[in-house]
C-alpha cells in the first residue's frame, strides 16, 4: 500500500463523519496520547466519533480522562457487545505498526474504512490511507502538524495529550529521538498554557507503592555482561505474585538498566504469568534493537522495541543474550 500525505488525510476526515479511534495492545503514552488527541481533534470538527480501549485505564490516565464523559470512549468488555460499534464507518487507528496489535478491535474495523497513522518503520500500511514517517520521534508529534494544517486552535485538553504523547516516548526529552522538532513542539504548547511540568511529574511518579517494592526487587536482579555494554533486568512471575501487584502496573523498568553508564543495550525479562516473558529492549546509540526483537516475533524502534516469549525464563534470558551479544 501506498504511504499518502498529511494533507490527504486532513482532507478525508474533514469531509467523513463516524469515527473509531484505535491504539495498539499494552498501550504505552505515546498510544494513549494520541488517541486522546485525535479524539479531541474530531471533537473541535463537530464529528461523531468514540475511543475504543483495551481495558480501563481510567485510574492511570486521570491526567486526560478528566477532559472526556463516559459516552466518549468504550472499554472492551466481549466481543458480543461489539455490536452496538457496527454503526461507526471509518477507523482511526494510530501508533500499531500492523493490524493484529488491536487485539480485540481488530474483527470490528475490518469493515471500516481505514486510517492508519504511525511512525513505525516497519508499518505494514494496512490502511485504505496511510500516513507513516518513521522520523518523527511520537505519533503525537503528527497530530500537532495535523492540528496546524486543519487551523485547529490548541486547547488545554488536546495540548496535554500531545505533549504527554511527545514527551512519553522522548523520555521527556532525553532519548535519542528527542529532534529539535519535538523540543520545539513542547516549548510551543508551554507557551499556549499547557503544564509540561505536571505532564513530565505524572509521566516521573510512581503508579504505586507496589510498583515501588517492584522495582526494588528488579534493581536487584540487574546483572551486567562482561564488556559493560549489556545490562538485563529479570524478574519472574513469584516475583510479581509476592509484591499483588496487577501486571498492567508493570512498565518502563527496561530503563533503569539502560540508563547504566556505558551500556548500550538495556533489557528487561518480566515473567508476567509463568512460562510467558513480556522483553523490552532499549538501546543508546548504535544497536538496532528492532532487529533483534523480530527475530523473536516482536518489533518496534531502533532503539525501542519489545516482543512477547512463551517458555522457560532462564532459557529465553540466555537465548536473547546470545543474539543481543552478536550485535553489540
Amino acid at each position: 500500500m501506498k504511504n499518502n500525505s498529511l494533507e490527504k488525510i486532513a482532507e478525508y476526515i474533514q469531509k467523513n463523519d463516524n469515527y473509531l479511534i484505535i491504539g495498539h495492545i499494552d498501550p504505552d503514552g505515546d498510544a494513549i496520547g494520541s488517541i486522546m488527541a485525535f479524539k479531541f481533534l474530531l471533537n473541535n470538527l463537530n464529528k461523531n466519533s468514540i475511543l475504543l480501549l483495551h481495558a480501563d485505564l481510567r485510574k492511570e490516565y486521570e491526567i486526560l480522562f478528566k477532559y472526556l464523559n463516559p459516552n466518549d470512549y468504550y472499554i472492551y468488555q466481549n466481543k458480543e457487545e461489539l455490536s452496538k460499534l457496527k454503526k461507526y464507518s471509518n477507523a482511526i487507528v494510530l501508533d500499531s505498526a500492523n493490524i493484529d496489535r488491536l487485539g480485540n478491535f481488530k474483527e470490528l474495523i475490518e469493515g471500516c474504512y481505514k486510517v492508519n497513522i504511525d511512525h513505525h518503520y516497519d508499518n505494514s500500511k494496512f490502511g485504505d490511507l496511510n500516513y507513516v514517517n518513521s522520523n518523527e520521534s511520537a505519533v503525537g508529534k503528527i497530530i500537532y502538524d495535523l492540528t496546524k494544517i486543519i487551523s485547529i486552535d490548541i486547547e488545554e485538553s488536546i495540548g496535554t495529550a500531545i505533549a504527554l504523547a511527545v514527551l512519553a516516548d522522548t523520555g521527556s526529552l532525553k532519548y535519542p529521538n528527542s529532534d529539535p522538532d519535538s523540543f520545539r513542539l513542547i516549548a510551543n504548547l508551554k507557551e499556549k498554557g499547557i503544564d509540561i511540568v505536571e505532564i513530565n511529574r505524572f509521566l516521573q511518579s510512581f503508579s504505586s507503592l507496589k510498583y515501588l517494592k517492584l522495582l526494588s526487587k528488579g534493581l536487584a536482579n540487574i546483572n551486567v555482561d562482561k564488556t559493560g555494554k549489556i545490562a538485563w533486568l529479570v524478574l519472574s512471575s513469584s516475583d510479581i505474585k509476592e509484591i499483588g501487584i496487577d501486571d498492567k502496573e508493570i512498565k518502563n523498568l527496561v530503563n533503569y538498566p539502560r540508563d547504566i553508564r556505558g551500556v548500550e543495550v538495556g533489557i528487561s525479562f518480566v515473567e508476567k504469568q509463568e512460562d510467558f516473558i513480556d522483553i523490552s529492549f532499549r538501546s543508546l546509540n548504535y544497536v538496532d534493537v528492532s532487529d533483534i526483537a523480530h527475530k523473536f516475533n516482536g518489533g518496534g524502534h531502533p532503539r525501542a522495541s519489545g516482543t512477547k516469549i512463551e517458555g522457560n525464563l532462564e532459557e529465553i534470558v540466555n537465548k536473547v543474550l546470545t543474539e543481543v551479544k552478536k550485535n553489540v
